[in-house]
């Protein structure tokens, strides 16, 4: 397989499962896994601007001229509600049910897709959710969580098309994340995740209908926030991606993902009912993909 061919391939595939990834695996800010009251409602929206401009191939950058971009919104609602007591801590087994749906556009251009401009727009692939605060102990400031994930087939989905915003697959997402409070003003989270995907028996590799199968991904998050006054707080952030080998056609893609990312998030208490945050991060180091830089928002509101 020529280089030029390879690079398409890449390119692709890793747009394809892109969505997925970026979705669920970003879908954590810091402090996230302490919970708020028994009865709360909590809305959030978010939007996130994503750009790549390189692809890597075995951790050597294979090409730079390329463009990806993509915007995305996401609307998020969550109930807390208390089962009973807790396994450890006096703060209840506390549970909050939510769904994330999922909209935008994205667009790829230059020479690593054969100098052609691909786009897609609509919905894309809906997740439900629930985390399960086992450990709930607010007094110590030490809360741990486990969240199982699904991500449903629903988005928008062409098989006549290289580039969709839906994956065409299930995806499955079991999460822990552990917070402890450091000091009066300070947490450390500690997120470990896997995702695991059904096959997408309708590929379109550009030339034929395929069958894609992609393996396990696995990744560490950690967010070190302090407050900085009683109405803000910013959080560093640090992202760790490794697996997800695809194979097109039977055929193994040589793409195992293995990256980092660094991003840095500042939150801010508007009154007692509505917070703002903003948000960098830059996945620094790539093995094979696409070099991202995210830009993002989110306004919550809860009550």
């Amino acid at each position: 397989m020529n280089m030029k061919r390879r690079i398409y391939i890449i390119a692709v595939v890793i747009c394809i499962g892109l969505f997925s990834a970026h979705l669920s695996f970003a879908a954590t800010n810091a402090r996230d896994y302490i919970p708020m009251p028994s009865g709360t409602f909590l809305f959030c929206t978010y939007f996130k601007h994503i750009t790549a401009n390189s692809v890597f191939s075995e951790g050597q950058r294979v090409s730079d001229d390329y463009n990806f971009t993509e915007n995305l919104g996401i609307f998020r609602p969550v109930y807390y509600a208390n089962l009973g007591k807790a396994l450890y801590g006096d703060g209840g087994l506390t549970v909050d049910p939510q769904a994330l749906i999922l909209f935008g556009d994205a667009n790829i251009d230059g020479a690593a897709v054969g100098n052609n401009q691909l786009s897609s727009s609509g919905i894309a692939d809906p997740i439900l959710l629930a985390t399960f605060w086992f450990v709930n102990d607010p007094k110590n400031k030490f809360w741990v969580g486990f969240t199982p994930y699904v991500t449903l087939p629903l988005g928008d989905y062409n098989k006549g098309r290289t580039f969709n915003l839906g994956n065409n697959r299930w995806a499955f997402k079991p999460e822990l994340g552990i917070v402890k409070g450091l000091g009066e003003k300070a947490y450390l989270d500690l997120v470990l995740n896997g995702e695991f995907y059904t096959d997408n028996n309708d590929f379109n590799t550009g030339s034929a209908i395929v069958k894609k199968s992609q393996n396990p991904i696995f990744g560490i998050e950690t967010h070190l926030s302090y407050d900085i006054t009683k109405n803000w707080y910013a959080s560093l952030d640090y992202f760790y991606t490794h697996g997800g080998e695809t194979k097109v056609a039977g055929i193994k893609q040589n793409d195992v993902q293995d990256s980092h990312g660094l991003g840095l998030s500042l939150f801010w208490l508007i009154n007692s009912n509505n917070q703002l945050m903003i948000e960098y991060r830059d996945d620094f180091a790539v093995k094979n993909g696409l070099g991202t830089n995210t830009f993002g928002a989110r306004w919550a509101y809860f009550f």
